[in-house]
């Protein structure tokens, strides 16, 4: 597995475990489907700025 998805997968694990500690949040399947192109927009730029 690439050290890049690794360390995406992991970042995107921590946020819904965050979302889901502090807003007590139960993320749904869209939710989750919307959130995760979100990040993947997120890590996209950040990777094209480095």
């Amino acid at each position: 597995m690439n050290k890049s998805v690794l360390t995406q997968l992991i970042f995107f694990v921590l946020v819904l475990m965050g979302l889901n500690f502090f807003f007590h949040l139960h993320i749904s399947i869209i939710g989750s489907l919307l959130l995760t192109l979100g990040l993947s927009f997120v890590m996209r730029l950040l990777q094209s700025n480095t």
